[in-house]
């Protein structure tokens, strides 16, 4: 079954940066494809990142090429 998003840790492996770099990127409406909530009185924080929305976000916003989009998401495990 094909999974329409991803985790942050895939996301990080991607773009080569830390975890936390990613989380606050999204917390703080870094990336239009991905967004973060907190359940009232909890700490903890939900993240939903879009698969193809981050594909697109690589190719015509950061100018990847395809092929490296395909690379990086296959060596991060994304499918």
């Amino acid at each position: 079954m094909i999974k329409k998003v991803i985790s942050v840790a895939q996301m990080s492996a991607v773009l080569g940066v830390s975890l936390t770099a990613t989380r606050e990127g999204i917390a703080r409406d870094r990336f239009p494809f991905a967004y973060a909530w907190q359940s009232p009185g909890k700490k903890s924080r939900s993240f939903v990142i879009d698969k193809e929305g981050f594909r697109t976000f690589l190719v015509h916003s950061l100018g990847w090429d395809v092929k490296v989009v395909d690379a990086e998401f296959k060596s991060a495990g994304i499918q």
